[in-house]
């Protein structure tokens, strides 16, 4: 078992060093890339991209059924080359039913997206690149092709940043940015299926169906809390441009960027490593999984503490330097948002262990009360005709709520410790 142990650190570091060197690389290019490009294309610009890019978030996962997130457990290489295959499919056939309905519903009148026609085959297509790279990440992962992802990461964002000035400067400012991304995500999707082309085999339908119903309690608790997660984590700005204008979106989304991007850093650097080594460590050693866990959770909390500290103190006023109109109450949201980001960052990293101790329910529920929490935010602040009022209630409750999760996945990880020891 000490053996086991030295080669999952060894292995594992280096997958979280690999990790984090591309994450930096691509969170750094989009965060200071993206400073100046709001800047340029202003805050309405801003808002609409990020209406955009939360509709895809959204929908990539809806249509996925998270049937791809079962790879990690599976031991079987040709189940996995399998589900994998099938999950590329069924995020294709999904997105082209979901992007149908939506049209449909806007011609029909009977619901409006405030999304062009045009805007929303865009969206479908950046759903089903968007879905297919976060399979072939979950496919990577099982197979520790860290660098491999590490590098996708970097080559998105690389791509988008630079498309996105060079359509600005020809005169796309209304949806440069939008076009930006759509070719870094395409960019990034035929690097991915350059190194997963060869795990593509025909799909089995009968060893499909087996390796989902062997891990239907996973899928069946996992897809229904990741979706409602998703929209509960992406919903807010399409619920804004409804009740308020698109500069107030495009303010509280780069605030919300802002503060986030040291968080997704940290948590893609370390979370899929970590998914990995706990689904390993659950079987042999709860204990040293404990361990693990109360680490990572303390060190993810620290560092980003350090950064909000930082960030409401001197980032500030370095980021007022350079901000042009538009932005005076950037400041404001920052200082609203700061609990939540400091209360997630204690569960972001192990997301995933909830699903490697089979109770997928709790997110579940959580996921639940985080939506509900968008509504009350959105609630409050039409009551109060100012959507500070929002970003002070989401952060406040939704908060409270991380906290409270991440206290009851300890409390049946500590069960299961004791359990086993007996």
């Amino acid at each position: 078992m000490t053996s086991k142990l030295k080669q999952f650190k060894t292995k594992n570091f280096r997958g979280v060093l690999s990790l984090l060197a591309g994450n930096s690389v691509a969170r750094m290019t989009t965060t200071l890339g993206g400073l100046l490009l709001a800047n340029y294309y202003g805050p309405e610009s801003f808002g609409v991209y990020n209406v955009f890019l939360s509709y895809i978030l959204i929908l990539s996962i809806l249509s996925s059924f998270r049937v791809d997130s079962i790879m990690i457990l599976i031991k079987d290489a040709k189940q996995i080359r399998n589900l994998f295959s099938g999950a590329l499919i069924i995020i294709l056939l999904a997105n082209l039913v979901i992007i149908s309905i939506m049209s449909l519903l806007q011609a029909l009148d009977v619901f409006h997206f405030d999304l062009p026609y045009y805007t929303m085959f865009l969206c479908g297509i950046g759903s089903i690149l968007t879905g297919w790279n976060l399979s072939q990440y979950y496919l990577f992962t099982k197979y520790k092709l860290f660098k491999q992802i590490s590098f996708a990461f970097a080559l998105a964002s690389i791509t988008s940043v630079i498309f996105q000035t060079l359509f600005y400067f020809l005169g796309w400012k209304e949806n440069g940015l939008i076009y930006g991304w759509m070719i870094g995500l395409t960019v990034s999707f035929l690097y991915n299926i350059g190194v997963s082309r060869s795990r593509i085999d025909k799909v089995n339908f009968k060893l499909l169906q087996k390796s989902i119903k062997e891990n239907f309690k996973v899928v069946k608790y996992t897809y229904p809390s990741d979706s409602i997660n998703s929209i509960a984590n992406n919903i807010m700005p399409i619920l804004i441009i409804a009740y308020f204008s698109t500069s107030e979106v495009g303010v509280y989304a780069m605030a919300f960027k802002i503060l986030s991007t040291p968080l997704i850093l940290l948590a893609s650097a370390v979370g899929g490593v970590y998914y990995r080594r706990a689904a390993d460590l659950y079987e042999i050693d709860n204990r040293a999984l404990e361990k693990l866990t109360y680490k990572v959770i303390f060190s993810n909390v620290g560092l980003i503490a350090i950064f909000v500290i930082l960030m409401n103190t001197v980032g500030i006023y370095i980021l007022e330097l350079f901000l042009e109109e538009g932005w005076e109450d950037l400041r404001s949201y920052l200082i609203a948002l700061s609990f939540w980001i400091i209360a997630r960052s204690a569960w972001s990293a192990i997301s995933d262990l909830d699903a490697v101790m089979r109770r997928n329910q709790i997110s579940l529920i959580f996921n639940i009360y985080l939506l509900s929490v968008n509504f009350v935010g959105l609630f409050y602040g039409v009551y109060k005709n100012d959507f500070i009022y929002s970003a002070w209630t989401f952060s406040i409750l939704s908060g409270i709520g991380y906290l409270t999760l991440t206290c009851f996945v300890l409390y049946y990880l500590r069960k299961d410790v004791i359990k086993h020891a007996q």
